[in-house]
């Protein structure tokens, strides 16, 4: 009898994680356990949560310490006394929060935010390759019947591969 064939983790060669795919995952006590092949030994347990887009959430955006770093050098590089920077830094720091995946993988998400965007029993983890997204399934099914191909199909002839 053959074995199954072991999950490789997706990783790049520093090991860091690549998050690929969509993952429908049961929501427990406002956590959700991440894909194994998001999980490589070398990638983070501790990410960056936010309700995205900040004026009008829609899902929680999930950064690795490597793109909160990103995002942080952008805020860092503006001026301090430029109201806009402030406006942006209150709206983002108020609608973060810090988390940890736990020894089995789940990663906890702040349970009122989950609530207010109808993420239940049940979410959808998308991922975006250096980052992810935690959904409510039948949100994030509707957000990709009413895609535009015109527009995706645009925005991919600016990119080079």
């Amino acid at each position: 009898m053959a074995r199954p064939a072991k999950i490789k983790a997706a990783s790049v060669g520093n090991g860091t994680a690549l998050y690929l795919g969509q993952h429908v995952r049961q929501v427990d006590h406002g956590r959700v356990i991440l894909p194994v092949e998001w999980r490589p030994d070398a990638s983070p347990r501790d990410f960056t949560v936010i309700s995205w887009p900040v004026l009008a959430p829609e899902y929680l955006l999930v950064l690795p310490p490597s793109r909160w770093e990103v995002l942080q050098r952008d805020l860092e590089a503006r001026s301090t006394a430029d109201e806009e920077t402030a406006e942006i830094e209150r709206s983002i720091s108020s609608r973060i929060c810090l988390s940890s995946l736990d020894r089995y993988g789940r990663l906890p998400l702040p349970e009122e935010v989950l609530k207010g965007l109808g993420i239940e029993k049940e979410a959808t983890l998308v991922g975006r390759i250096n980052k992810f997204e935690v959904w409510n399934t039948s949100r994030f099914t509707a957000t990709l019947a009413n895609t535009k191909p015109q527009l995706i199909a645009t925005a991919l002839k600016s990119i080079r591969i």
